[in-house]
């Protein structure tokens, strides 16, 4: 069956990414081809970003996206049509009439007639399927708009609710929370974390999202307590959607295991992105595996190569490793064995195993 591109292909994420995931995709894909910084040259750059453009323009409008996504619908109905017309092909043929025969020879007209009946049985099944279908189809559009609307204002309330919040948290901390806060981090620093704990809860409740964060940390470590990875999934959330980076960073990680929280990469790319954006240095390497891996987005070592050179740049030893691997194998990037030594030596300094084997293997 054909292939047909889509504005979804175009953005690189699948047909039921949430707004959040469009968006990510789309700032990301921005900074790749940028006309100034895309390698394979200005006039290129400008034509893949008209492309991407468009798909966002598509996309990021409600309506213009549930008429995208009829159209795609129209276009499978109309490649399944086409598939069925062509087993219809197939049947006919197989079941092609006798040769004549002598009207004293030819064989009860039961028997001539069969296969004419089994074409006409044929046609009138593939004919009520492709009825029902439509039916069906139809009523799948109508709560589809309906939906879209839905969607629309749960997506507005998701975008600017964290940007509420966050205004909230922005206020200075009074010197007493502060001090309970100081109080919370020594009980915690000397592993007295029954006593910690409280406190952080304490704060949490009342917005501040250092002690969500601090709370996050003890439920998923289990230090001193039980692990709770719903407890950690909770506060972390709490904390990410106040702004806060390495919570962002933490939740992106929650959903990307399962742990706490059902698995979702959608999910682990939306907050992981959140932080890099804050420049926390996790956030960035993992978002390289994942265009790398093909993990929640489409598999794209072009963007695998920008992740892993912002953590590079930073001294993320795997990150150094990684985009050493990839300039030695020329994947998402020109091969030069000089740059992947280079980036080899700095994650060797740091001792990783990997990257002094690697150099081993290029003779440094």
């Amino acid at each position: 069956m054909a292939k047909f591109k889509t504005h979804y292909d175009n953005l690189n994420v699948s047909r039921n990414a949430p707004a959040s995931v469009i968006k990510a995709a789309y700032k990301a894909l921005c900074q790749n081809y940028h006309p100034d910084k895309y390698a394979g040259g200005s006039e290129e750059a400008l034509r893949i970003m008209k492309i991407i453009n468009g798909a966002y323009a598509v996309l990021s409008d409600s309506r213009k996206r549930a008429e995208h996504d009829q159209w795609i619908e129209q276009q499978e109905r109309g490649q399944a049509a086409n598939e069925a017309q062509r087993i219809m092909n197939i049947i006919s043929k197989a079941h092609a009439a006798p040769p004549s025969v002598s009207r004293k020879n030819r064989p009860h007209a039961n028997h001539q007639a069969t296969p004419n009946k089994l074409r006409q049985n044929i046609r009138s099944r593939i004919h009520k399927l492709w009825l029902a279908n439509v039916s069906i189809v139809k009523k799948i559009n109508r709560l589809f708009l309906l939906a879209s609307v839905v969607a629309a204002a749960l997506t507005a309330i998701f975008i600017y609710m964290p940007d509420l919040k966050t205004t909230v948290a922005s206020a200075p901390v009074n010197q007493e929370a502060a001090n309970v806060l100081k109080k919370a981090k020594l009980f915690a620093k000397q592993g007295r974390i029954l006593k910690a704990l409280p406190l952080y809860l304490q704060l949490a409740e009342q917005g501040n999202t250092e002690a969500q964060f601090q709370a996050g940390l003890i439920y998923v470590n289990g230090q001193g307590i039980a692990k709770d990875y719903k407890q950690a999934v909770v506060w972390f959330d709490k904390a990410a959607k106040q702004g806060h980076r390495e919570a962002q960073t933490k939740l992106g990680f929650m959903y990307a295991t399962g742990k706490g929280v059902e698995q979702n990469y959608n999910s682990a790319f939306y907050w992981w992105y959140k932080a890099s954006e804050q420049g926390d240095v996790i956030a960035q390497y993992n978002l390289g595996l994942m265009y790398a891996k093909g993990q929640g987005v489409v598999k794209d070592n072009s963007l695998a190569v920008s992740w892993y050179s912002k953590a590079a740049a930073q001294g993320d030893a795997h990150a150094q490793y990684n985009l050493g691997a990839m300039y030695a194998n020329g994947v998402g990037v020109a091969k030069d064995n000089e740059q992947a030594a280079d980036l080899y030596r700095k994650a060797a300094k740091q001792g990783l195993a990997e990257a002094i084997a690697a150099l081993k293997q290029l003779g440094q």
